[in-house]
């Protein structure tokens, strides 16, 4: 960073250093960003209301959307942050990408592992050993790796096609998540209850 300058982070927003940015701007900047994520939860409540009757006939589901979605974020943050200071200032090597893609897959299935069987375990114990603290536990391994997945993959191609890799803003890519997870989280959900 050098001062003086304004600088662009990830989410949309300036830093400011040795000057201030109007407030007329900041919203210009921080609002398209946060239109990603109203789509991205109006869409997210269009895929909840299509299985209002799993959440009606399973309503531990229900109880925990927050935690299954707040991890799943958090994770593909934590990949885009990664992978954005490693794209910064220099170009794609497509070895090393698939290097870090690996390593971070093989992070994200641990990380998903041990918190899916945590909040699993937690979900069990609360209501008591069920289809949908199973589908629980196993959305949150499998959104944590396509989260993560997520995370390396829209900065990476965001970078590769367009050459600036800050159009992926956490915005879009908390957005394309949220969708994600819940889509396999209902999916999964929907198959182990109808059995």
């Amino acid at each position: 960073l050098v001062l003086g300058s304004v600088h662009r982070l990830d989410a949309g927003v300036h830093v400011a250093l040795g000057r201030k940015v109007s407030s007329w701007r900041s919203f210009r900047d921080r609002f398209p960003w946060l239109l990603c994520n109203i789509g991205g939860g109006i869409i997210c409540a269009l895929i909840a209301s299509r299985f209002e009757s799993l959440l009606e006939s399973a309503f531990l589901l229900a109880l925990f959307i927050p935690v299954v979605l707040a991890l799943s974020e958090s994770v593909s943050m934590q990949s885009m942050t990664i992978t954005l200071v490693g794209l910064e200032h220099q170009r794609i090597h497509w070895p090393r990408l698939w290097v870090n893609l690996r390593k971070e897959f093989v992070t994200a299935s641990l990380l998903g592992l041990f918190c899916g069987f945590v909040v699993a375990l937690i979900a069990t114990a609360w209501r008591g050993f069920s289809p949908a603290a199973v589908a629980i536990g196993l959305s949150i391994y499998l959104a944590v790796i396509t989260s993560c997945l997520l995370g390396v993959a829209i900065p990476t191609a965001a970078r590769a096609f367009i050459g600036n890799p800050r159009i992926a803003a956490g915005p879009i890519v908390l957005a394309i998540a949220d969708i994600a997870t819940l889509t396999l989280y209902f999916t999964i959900a929907g198959m182990l209850l109808s059995h």
